[in-house]
């Protein structure tokens, strides 16, 4: 009875429609597969945690240490020989004594020369302005009055040149000294000689030969050595 009816509500023609799969609007419980799915993770690519932007721009080179620093100067002060640093002291030390001595050499040099260019120039005013004046005199007493009037002077110049020639600091300077008073002495005494004589004939002949002898030593270099 169940078939009659069955098939009387199909149509009577015996055929039975079946839905479709396709059609069905049936809503089942939802896949677990989309659910459980998790995100695919690229080839390559980094999984270490991301980084903020302040420890990215950071640099992450360390300082370095003072050894690390300057190597190449602790290289060079330790590969230094002791010696080195006894020789450089021992320099120190000769430059030192050498200051000690050629600084005030070279100051009393300076000193002497400066004396014996004093005495140089006394000595040209002897034999170019005392004698030439003396020569011109009238007689032999204004001759006596105008060199006792500059004989001290004569005599102060006479021991200044003894002075410079034991005080010299060089041979060469000590025997300018010395032939500058041996002609300073030479003309003092020549004028006292005719002094005493006092022969108005041949006087003015003699203080003009005492003046020309002692230019002569004031212009002779001395030579060195």
């Amino acid at each position: 009875m169940v078939l009659t009816i069955l098939l009387t509500s199909c149509g009577g023609d015996g055929s039975v429609d079946l839905p479709s799969p396709t059609g069905s609007n049936s809503a089942g419980p939802p896949s677990r597969t989309a659910s459980l799915a998790s995100p695919t993770r690229s080839v390559g690519q980094s999984e270490s945690a991301p980084q903020s932007p302040i420890e990215s721009s950071t640099p992450t080179s360390s300082t370095p240490t003072a050894d690390e620093s300057h190597p190449t100067e602790s290289a060079d002060s330790s590969s230094m020989p002791s010696w080195a640093w006894w020789l450089l002291g021992v320099l120190g030390l000769l430059a030192a004594v050498l200051a000690l001595i050629l600084v005030p050499r070279a100051r009393r040099r300076s000193a002497w020369d400066a004396d014996q260019a004093a005495a140089d120039q006394e000595t040209r005013w002897l034999a170019r302005e005392l004698f030439p004046q003396l020569q011109r005199a009238g007689s032999p007493d204004e001759v006596a009055g105008g060199w006792q009037v500059a004989a001290g002077r004569v005599t102060r110049l006479e021991d200044q040149l003894t002075g410079l020639e034991s005080t010299a600091p060089d041979d060469s300077r000590g025997r300018r000294a010395r032939a500058m008073r041996d002609a300073v002495r030479a003309a003092r005494h020549g004028m006292e000689t005719r002094l005493v004589a006092r022969d108005p004939a041949t006087l003015a002949a003699d203080v003009t030969a005492i003046a020309a002898q002692l230019s002569a030593t004031l212009d002779t270099p001395t030579r060195a050595g």
